[in-house]
């Protein structure tokens, strides 16, 4: 690449970027967050607007004396960005314009994730299918983004979990299927980057996301980013351990807190409990005790079941003392409580809560706030769908500063 052409593309994508990230700006607006001179800035928002890329704004709401100020903002209608966050039981599609509009959101049974190649064409067939009810046109989707849990490589495109085909990363193979830019994340930060941006996370320096779901994972946002670790790894905050000599985990280690704080945890935990005798509505005649899910459990705590409200308790208190030290080593403002738990009982949320602020510092804890999450199922296709979009007009890799 020449360096004029460099240059170019480098002053377009700081501009587009800005207009992704803040909306509507004026040309000076624009000069000041990009460091571009404004006669340069005003020669590619011309080039831009011939493009159909950006429109003017009519500020109505202008009350200054003399010519209103020229604003323009990204055209929501020139692209879309279609966001996927494949769960292990159900996956939610989101299909947003450049205006972070949400033009289709679509909840589905998931497609079991595995490392067979023939996983592609099944999401293939899903992905053509939420674009058609979208309505849609194929060419102007400007990119996919994919939220997985496991061991994920964001950057890389690499997952140690699933989707894994081998020598070739997901990425380079789902990128040669669609022919369109793909961005593979954890599911734990992609939670993170959407409550960041669309959640309650938006205007807040250090964040904890706690999901509690199948099972357990946190999020986390350092100074106003969301934090990955040296491999991207970080969050795996399920898998720490909570009862020496505890119940086998699924990642092979025994006493994981998802053991007994998860959503499939409850579930085992109230059948094996009832498989032993225990009294409560869910042992009724029309209920069969291996279709116990945790919904069904936190159904009867909140029509009173004492044995449901136990069990839910329970879960709390360990997952409670779990965020105590999370708040002992981070020190955070608000924690988020997403997943299934954004609609369980009262019980579990305030179990959770005494117990965090028991066993944490005072000093650390008196000013964090606790919520859950708005956004519920919907927080990592959204994350994942703004970070593909904020990717395509990425610039940090090409040296802004010498060329600006």
């Amino acid at each position: 690449m020449s360096k004029v052409r460099k240059k170019n593309e480098i002053r377009r994508n700081l501009i587009l970027r800005a207009l992704l990230d803040y909306g509507q700006l004026s040309l000076t607006d624009l000069m000041k967050n990009t460091g571009i001179t404004l006669p340069v800035v005003s020669n590619i928002i011309s080039s831009l607007a011939k493009e159909n890329l950006i429109i003017e704004v009519k500020d109505k709401d202008n009350t200054q004396a003399g010519r209103p100020p020229y604003l323009v903002k990204l055209n929501g209608k020139a692209g879309f960005i279609l966001g996927i966050d494949i769960g292990r039981l159900f996956t939610n599609f989101i299909v947003l314009d450049l205006e972070h509009n949400i033009l289709a959101d679509v909840r589905k049974i998931s497609i079991p994730l595995s490392n067979d190649i023939s996983l592609i064409d099944q999401l293939d067939k899903e992905i053509k299918s939420v674009i058609s009810e979208a309505k849609i046109s194929w060419n102007k989707l400007l990119g996919i983004g994919i939220s997985i849990p496991g061991m994920v490589k964001g950057r890389k495109g690499l997952s140690e979990t699933y989707l894994n085909f081998g020598e070739r990363s997901a990425k380079e193979i789902l990128e040669e299927k669609f022919k369109k830019p793909v961005h593979i994340e954890h599911d734990l930060q992609a939670m993170a980057l959407g409550e960041l941006w669309f959640g309650e996370a938006k205007n807040e320096k250090n964040v904890l996301c706690v999901n509690v779901g199948w099972g357990l994972g946190l999020g986390i946002i350092l100074d106003g980013k969301v934090y990955y670790g040296e491999d991207g790894y970080a969050g795996e905050f399920g898998h720490i351990q909570v009862i020496p000599d505890g119940d086998l985990c699924y990642c092979g280690k025994k006493g994981c807190l998802e053991t007994v704080s998860s959503s499939r945890a409850i579930a085992h935990i109230a059948k094996a409990r009832i498989s032993e005798g225990a009294t409560t509505m869910l042992s009724g005649e029309n209920i069969n005790i291996e279709q116990i899910d945790s919904k069904m459990v936190f159904e009867a705590a909140n029509r009173g079941d004492q044995f449901s409200i136990e069990i839910i308790e329970e879960a709390g208190r360990y997952l409670g003392s779990g965020i105590a030290v999370l708040i002992n080593l981070f020190n955070p403002s608000l924690i988020i409580l997403g997943g299934g738990v954004s609609n369980a009982a009262p019980y579990l949320l305030d179990s959770i809560k005494s117990n965090a602020m028991k066993h944490s510092l005072v000093q650390l804890n008196k000013k964090v706030r606790f919520v859950t999450s708005k956004l519920g199922n919907k927080a990592g296709a959204l994350g994942v769908a703004i970070y593909l979009a904020r990717d395509l007009f990425e610039v940090d890799h090409l040296n802004p500063i010498a060329y600006v």
